[in-house]
């Protein structure tokens, strides 16, 4: 169907696209009501991070967790499986009826634009590709497949690395006597943030790839511009995580290896333009 190079009138055009987006606005609403319905499942997959270390046998918290909770303490005694499962978990609260349910709302609109995004991407290239020459429509493919991967190695990144790591780091400079209990909407809501940041922080070696191509941008300038690119990436990644230098790091790192890799990767895109001549 992409190949397809037959003509269409401008009303033919507009047709097709007012059928392509019904069909996505209809994915993502059935996206939505599948994701509403395992909301739960979806909740406790957001909250398995601040405990994934603690569950491997990782000790991440100190003991103020104990010592903050004197009944935990005197409930450990008895070695009960029950009872230190219950000292491990981090309590979740809400603090009104209704925040549940928004937050439920919430998560289902989220979840359900990423479940249909492929989709939606799908519809778009459909769209979008018979107007393309066949150089065109490789180079789209070969940035989706790139944006994608990288986004999605964004997320293992920050799911597995960086929230188990940096926010029962945050918990330890909780004072002496004061109960550990995070508010749902908003712990969780950093939690996708994170995501989200590192997902879309993980596409910056794309961008670059793309401005070589373009000839915006060359190899040789990209090694001048490394220790300029070294203090952007600082920045953005003090901004794109929570306020500690841990974070920071586990995604300063990445950040700098891939650009790295963009300028080795530079060079093969610079020949291909050359050789094609």
């Amino acid at each position: 169907m992409w190949e397809d190079d037959k003509k269409m009138t401008f009303t033919e055009h507009l047709a097709e696209l007012r059928i392509r987006i019904i069909r996505s606005g209809v994915a993502v609403i059935i996206a939505m009501v599948v994701c509403y319905i395992f909301s739960n499942t979806i909740l406790e997959g957001l909250q398995k991070p601040l405990t994934l270390l603690k569950d491997l046998g990782i000790v991440v918290f100190s003991d103020n967790q104990t010592k903050n909770n004197p009944e935990n303490s005197t409930e450990n005694a008895g070695n009960s499986p029950e009872n230190k499962k219950g000292s491990d978990e981090i309590k979740m609260v809400v603090l009104n009826p209704f925040e549940i349910v928004i937050l439920k709302i919430k998560v289902a609109g989220y979840g359900g634009l990423i479940l249909a995004l492929p989709y939606i991407i799908w519809q778009a290239c459909a769209f979008v590709f018979p107007g393309l020459k066949p150089n065109e429509r490789k180079l789209v493919k070969v940035i989706l497949f790139g944006c994608s991967s990288l986004g999605i190695i964004g997320v293992i990144v920050a799911y597995f690395g960086v929230i188990p790591l940096v926010i029962p780091y945050l918990l330890q400079w909780i004072p002496q006597g004061w109960d550990i209990q995070l508010r749902a909407n908003e712990t969780l809501s950093i939690i996708v943030l994170l995501l989200f940041g590192f997902a879309l922080a993980f596409q910056f070696p794309m961008v670059i790839l793309a401005l070589v191509y373009l000839d915006l941008l060359n190899p040789d300038t990209l090694r001048k511009l490394r220790k300029y690119v070294v203090v952007g990436l600082s920045i953005v990644s003090a901004i794109l995580t929570p306020p500690d230098p841990i974070s920071m790091i586990i995604m300063l790192v990445p950040l700098i290896v891939l650009y790295e890799i963009s300028i080795w990767a530079s060079y093969l895109i610079r020949k291909k333009p050359q050789t094609a001549q």
